[in-house]
């Protein structure tokens, strides 16, 4: 049987700063699987598994959207409802408003929804996004300064975390959430501006590359810059 209250009590504390310069997620990751029983170990690697950008395809997401962790299925239905809106706002800078909307019904990043239909829990509508979320996503994703962009964004996932699990304590998800924050902080202790530049043009190269739906691969159209 998994100690969660041992396991989340020695978990070191992380703030929304992103300036740990102390954290090793991998080891962290170690001694928290060495505590957990088989099935905790293997909600862990899926959620984990997320995190690594080519993952996140249609299989990946017929696979989290059946997982028992409510805070994987929340999770990833919000990671897939912003990459949609990144689409969308790079396909309104970049295109005439007919052929983004072309572009949108090409590119959408992940599945439509309908596809998971048969998986979803009554509760994975909280990972839907309000009125007041998109107000807050348009703001961001018109953010001209590259780096602020993804900060605020970083901080919007963060705080949706908290919404996800406010009565999660001592079990699994208390533990994912634990896990989503210091993949999101990890990654600030590797980003600097010409890294900013670099998540600008993967997404300008997605929006302009060509789609194999099945697989989710982006090929870059060198004839489009």
């Amino acid at each position: 049987m998994n100690n969660y209250h041992y396991i989340i009590a020695s978990l070191p504390v992380i703030s929304k700063g992103y300036e740990d310069k102390s954290l090793d997620l991998e080891k962290i990751t170690a001694e928290i699987k060495e505590q957990c029983s088989e099935s905790d170990v293997l909600s862990i690697d899926l959620f984990n598994k997320g995190f690594d950008g080519s993952a996140l395809n249609e299989a990946f997401f017929d696979e989290v959207l059946k997982s028992k962790s409510r805070l994987t299925r929340l999770y990833y239905l919000l990671e897939r409802n912003l990459r949609n809106m990144k689409v969308k706002a790079a396909a309104a800078k970049l295109y005439s408003a007919a052929e983004a909307e072309k572009k949108i019904e090409q590119y959408s990043i992940l599945p439509k929804e309908d596809i998971y239909g048969d998986y979803r829990q009554p509760t994975d509508t909280e990972a839907e996004l309000s009125h007041s979320d998109i107000q807050t996503l348009n703001s961001i994703f018109s953010d001209e300064d590259i780096m602020n962009k993804e900060k605020r964004l970083d901080d919007f996932k963060w705080e949706k975390i908290n919404e996800f699990t406010t009565l999660d304590f001592f079990n699994i998800d208390a533990i994912l959430a634990f896990l989503a924050k210091a993949h999101l902080t990890e990654r600030w202790l590797h980003l600097d501006v010409n890294n900013g530049k670099h998540l600008f043009r993967k997404l300008v190269d997605e929006v302009r590359g060509t789609y194999d739906k099945t697989k989710l691969i982006y090929q870059i159209d060198e004839n489009n810059g």
